[in-house]
């Protein structure tokens, strides 16, 4: 658990990022990222926390002090489920997603889960389908959501 610090060669300039697997994030560090990509609901320190708390892994990257992406594990063993794979909207296309989910199937790799899945985002189907598609997903629409 830590810490690492990176320099990263992104489309033919550096960005000097840190990589993290701690699970200290704010409130509003994790809103103001969710935020830049149009995921307006907006959760409490309290909620976030206990969130966090209950995530098998999370990993965050940051430029400087600024959340400028991450992803999440929630596991029991049996399954597996990726949450907010997300990076900020001035940072995409530079290759933090696929570090990211490098990171995600790093953690799953020695693991013997019947499955391994995700949510994506409907309206971005075009782009995430084949971004997922590199690294194994497969689109299935049989899933459904209890509304409350």
């Amino acid at each position: 658990m830590g810490i690492y610090y990176f320099e990263a060669l992104c489309y033919n300039f550096y960005m000097k990022l840190r990589e993290s697997i701690d699970k200290d994030l704010t409130e509003e560090q994790i809103n103001a990222l969710r935020f830049s990509v149009g995921w307006c609901t907006k959760r409490g320190a309290e909620k976030w926390r206990e969130i966090l708390d209950k995530s098998s892994f999370v990993y965050s990257i940051f430029d400087e002090d600024k959340l400028v992406g991450m992803g999440r594990i929630v596991e029991d063993g049996i399954m597996c489920m990726f949450y907010d794979i997300v990076v900020h909207k001035d940072y995409q296309g530079k290759g933090i997603g696929k570090m990211i989910m490098d990171n995600l199937l790093a953690f799953t790799k020695d693991k013997k889960y019947s499955s391994i899945s995700l949510f994506a985002d409907p309206k971005n189907m075009d782009f995430l389908i084949p971004f997922y598609n590199k690294f194994g997903f497969e689109l299935f629409e049989t899933g459904m959501r209890l509304k409350k």
